[in-house]
């Protein structure tokens, strides 16, 4: 028996790990000297307010499903949210509440994709992107950043616009780079997605993590006309530390956003209930001081990788202003060899990282990059000094 069609559009698209492809398995976890750069979640705690609602909610009558769009309450505070701090207009019926950012994505994907059409993703990119496009038989194009500080260009995706294409996907701050996207550049994209009456599906889940002096921008704060364009997704994995209990939500225009409660609805009914009480203190605001405390550890460690990136041979590094990655390029590793094994691909040094110096990085070939290793500063200070002292001792065993 052979798998679905579906399951064979996103072979290939694996998720960034620990244990890259030809690195031997190791689930994570079960070799504490193993420094795990690679990981996508932050080491804090989530607030203490956000673990006591969650508890509240466990022993309460909270055990029935929600509406599918999610908790009224939610949908009121995320909207206050997005209308404060993104200077949009956003209405409750505008809010869908999900099991996840991800799973937003996909509901948007079906709703709004069909077999065949085109969707334009900037590269490197999160792989998930690629996967749920192609799972819903569309066609990811990917566009080589690297040449543009890792900033999509109108030039870059106009090339690459055909009678096909429906949509683009903008992530901002970026996963894996760490790049914000500049708001005069996100204007003028957003200006030709909406002149080419295109979809544009923005990322923010990295919004709250910005570096100092950086900004982020939304498109319909940006251009005018753009509202009925533009579906928005947010986290509170990143932002509060609860990667584990899959919170998410979706913003846009409200006949998109009942579209996908309808998907929701037979699909996974809503998110959890008991889970949806617990991002409410933050959802209103409750918890942004945790935000600041967060934002200023990241400050310090982000101060602390450059420091020794800077002294690294063979690897250069993005400048990042958001998220809590360093995209760091080792192209100039590929062809040579290290305890006379030779890197072919990121995935090669990715393998040989872990097996000769412990220490974990996610290949940039999960991101359509190769040559290119993304390292997660979200792990605490010793372990930082540690690992990345342990990658400059490998790094000058190159040949």
């Amino acid at each position: 028996m052979s798998l679905s069609d579906a399951a064979g559009r996103i072979f290939g698209f694996r998720p960034a790990r620990a244990d890259p492809p030809k690195a031997p398995a190791r689930p994570r976890g079960d070799d504490p000297d193993l420094i795990d750069f690679a990981s996508g979640e932050l080491d804090f705690e989530p607030p203490a307010s956000m673990r006591r609602a969650l508890a509240a909610a466990l022993e309460g009558p909270t055990h029935r499903c929600t509406s599918a769009a999610g908790l009224h309450e939610l949908r009121v505070a995320l909207s206050d949210r997005v209308t404060r701090t993104r200077r949009i207009v956003c209405a409750p019926s505008q809010v869908l509440v999900t099991a996840g950012a991800r799973h937003g994505l996909h509901l948007a994907c079906l709703a709004l994709l069909n077999q065949g059409d085109d969707v334009l993703v900037p590269q490197p990119a999160w792989g998930t992107f690629m996967a749920q496009i192609r799972l819903v038989g569309a066609n990811p194009v990917g566009l080589d950043t690297r040449g543009t500080g890792f900033v999509p260009t109108v030039e870059g995706l106009e090339a690459l616009r055909t009678p096909r294409t429906r949509m683009i996907v903008l992530n901002t701050p970026n996963n894996p780079t760490g790049v914000v996207y500049p708001p005069g550049r996100l204007a003028e994209i957003t200006e030709w997605a909406v002149r080419n009456d295109l979809w544009v599906l923005y990322d923010e889940c990295y919004a709250d993590l910005l570096l100092p002096g950086a900004v982020h921008s939304h498109p319909v704060q940006l251009v005018a006309g753009a509202r009925d364009h533009v579906v928005t997704f947010g986290s509170f994995s990143q932002s509060f530390a609860v990667p584990g209990w899959r919170a998410g939500y979706a913003y846009g225009p409200e006949r998109i956003i009942a579209a996908l409660a309808d998907l929701q609805h037979h699909t996974t009914s809503s998110a959890a209930s008991a889970v949806q009480y617990g991002v409410l203190p933050a959802a209103r605001g409750e918890e942004d001081v945790f935000l600041s405390e967060i934002r200023a550890v990241l400050r310090h460690r982000h101060g602390l990788v450059r420091s020794f990136l800077g002294e690294l041979p063979h690897i250069g590094a993005t400048e990042p202003q958001g998220a809590h990655y360093f995209f760091l390029d080792a192209t100039s590793l590929l062809g040579r060899t290290l305890y006379g094994t030779r890197l072919d691909t990121a995935d090669d040094l990715a393998a040989a990282l872990i097996d000769h110096a412990q220490i974990a990085l996610a290949p940039g070939t999960e991101f359509g990059a190769d040559g290119y290793l993304r390292l997660s500063y979200g792990i605490p200070e010793d372990r930082i000094a540690e690992g990345l002292g342990r990658l400059g001792e490998v790094l000058g065993e190159v040949e």
